[in-house]
């Protein structure tokens, strides 16, 4: 998620589901084995983080463990996902991380 919100909302630049709790990184340009993508801010599958040249951005990365498998479909809507997960959880893990492009 953006921190900065547009219109009001929390803008997802990515959303994946159905990560493994074993992963420990991610392929540049991979899915690994059962994650599905979900809409992004744009009402794309996929991630869009790329701020304006000379800009930087602060993204907010947020992780739920939960009991129960949920079921997302690919393309699901991260804020009805969201609302699940942590309904789900009770917690989220977060973690903040800042993007510039010279």
């Amino acid at each position: 998620m953006n921190v900065a919100p547009i219109e009001g909302k929390l803008f997802f630049d990515w959303a994946v589901a159905g990560l493994s709790p074993d992963l420990d990184g991610l392929e540049s340009g991979e899915l690994p084995k059962g994650a599905v993508q979900g809409q992004n801010g744009f009402g794309k599958a996929g991630y869009e983080i790329c701020p304006p040249q000379g800009q930087e951005e602060t993204y907010v990365f947020a992780l739920y463990a939960i009991p129960e498998r949920l079921s997302p479909a690919k393309g699901f809507e991260p804020h009805r996902l969201r609302e699940e997960a942590l309904a789900a959880a009770g917690h989220a893990g977060l973690l903040a991380a800042s993007y510039g492009r010279g």
